[in-house]
């Protein structure tokens, strides 16, 4: 058996676990933008793609048409009409079935492209739904041509398509670099999603690979301990597992315990969590370093070390860096770091942390973030607890038709599903404390 877990690349279909709920709020959001807002290696780029995968099989709204573009490295409106192209291109027997004409497009900028395409498809009873991958290259972009941005903004915001993009936070920076229009900013408007770890259930699938054709074996206890040392972290649940993975000489998969090199973070790895420190304001490095030193802090002794900043403040940067997963509450009111491999890095590196003064964002501009995100995470929530709360009524009156004698998959499911609703009370709890 050939080790399964995928490390390095984006992944989608059968490869691809949990972010259900998120799918379906995606697919189904009234929004016209959504910002997914997620750490590097969080998951963004397969996101996108099981969008895009879950379309092409015929799953979410059958009136949505995807288009996946990737902006790494475009820095003009004349790259993204190239790129925009490009991908058109590459989807012919995507769009082509449904009567678009691609050739039109060519030699054409990019608002005029999206304009034409938006038409071809909405007079045939379909809707764009651009999927945008390191959205971050608007700001580079706005340097170079703002005033083509804000067409590209207006025509985002028509009506006439949906348009879902990933990204750090970095791209708060974009409205600082156009805060010379004299229209609206280009973020107004857009909705904010954090992407955050896999919940409990996709994090044990994904560990065991209960969507293969040949799950792979893990006692209890090991599975405990790499749900406990990743966080759930995506990326990292596929990198510790990778090399915990070994075989049996029946050639069935199984993982060994956890030992103490795999928790060491690669040269790789540290790059990775360089780059999300790097996108953390001043405030938000000074808690994660607080917590580091500390290993478990309760949020009141975290308090006092930030006497400038009242409570209700200082909890929405934690609560911010919980859902980047940067921070973890490991009792009812202890915090801790994220995961494993980045509280031995930050140990590791903790002087040269502390020196690091310049920040690429600002404390108000994250501030602002962490406002619009808790909005849209409470409406979130609040959707997801009333179609679970009618799921879970839905079933126990199944329940009651077997009297006393119901199939243990529907037991099973019952259970999931308080499970899942009780993890939304928590988090709206946590809203209710940090608003």
């Amino acid at each position: 058996m050939r080790n399964p877990y995928i490390v390095g690349r984006w992944v989608q279909g059968p490869q691809h676990y949990g972010r259900r709920h998120l799918i379906d709020y995606l697919f189904h959001s009234q929004d016209l933008i959504t910002w997914v807002v997620g750490t590097r290696r969080m998951g963004k780029t397969s996101l996108l793609r099981q969008l895009e995968w879950l379309l092409d099989q015929g799953q979410g709204d059958s009136r949505l048409v995807p288009l996946l573009l990737d902006l790494q490295g475009v820095e003009s409106m004349a790259a993204l009409g190239d790129e925009l192209l490009f991908a058109l291109e590459d989807n012919l027997e995507r769009f082509e079935p449904l009567g678009v004409n691609v050739a039109i497009l060519r030699g054409k900028e990019a608002t005029t492209q999206l304009r034409l395409l938006q038409r071809e498809l909405v007079v045939r009873g379909y809707t764009l739904f651009l999927l945008i991958d390191e959205a971050e290259a608007f700001v580079n972009i706005a340097e170079h041509d703002s005033s083509g941005l804000a067409r590209l903004r207006k025509i985002l915001q028509n009506g006439r398509q949906r348009t879902v993009m990933t990204a750090t936070k970095l791209l708060i920076r974009l409205d600082e670099r156009i805060h010379h229009w004299l229209t609206s900013p280009f973020l107004a408007g857009v909705r904010l999603v954090n992407l955050w770890s896999l919940d409990p259930a996709a994090a044990q699938a994904l560990v065991r690979q209960e969507q293969s054709a040949t799950p792979v074996d893990v006692d209890e206890k090991t599975l405990e301990d790499i749900l406990f040392y990743t966080n759930r972290h995506p990326y990292l649940l596929q990198y510790l597992c990778y090399h915990l993975f070994d075989t049996r000489p029946d050639g069935s998969g199984y993982l060994r315990p956890v030992y103490d090199e795999a928790l060491e973070p690669d040269p790789l790895l540290a790059g990775f969590f360089r780059i999300d420190f790097s996108h953390l304001s001043p405030r938000e490095r000074a808690i994660l370093l607080t917590v580091a030193r500390r290993s478990l802090l309760p949020l009141e002794e975290l308090e006092h070390e930030f006497p400038d900043i009242s409570r209700e403040e200082l909890w929405k940067f934690v609560h911010g860096l919980d859902k980047l997963g940067l921070l973890r509450r490991v009792l009812e009111d202890q915090w801790a770091v994220g995961n494993e491999y980045l509280r031995r890095w930050l140990r590791q590196n903790m002087a040269s942390l502390e020196r690091m003064t310049e920040a690429l964002i600002g404390d108000q501009e994250v501030a602002r973030l962490l406002d619009e995100a808790q909005q849209t995470e409470r409406t979130y929530l609040q959707q997801q607890q009333a179609l679970l709360q009618r799921r879970l009524e839905h079933l126990l009156k199944q329940q009651e038709g077997y009297d006393g004698q119901a199939p243990p998959e529907l037991t099973q499911e019952i259970q999931a599903v308080r499970q899942e609703l009780e993890e939304i009370r928590h988090q709206l709890a946590d809203l209710a404390q940090e608003g």
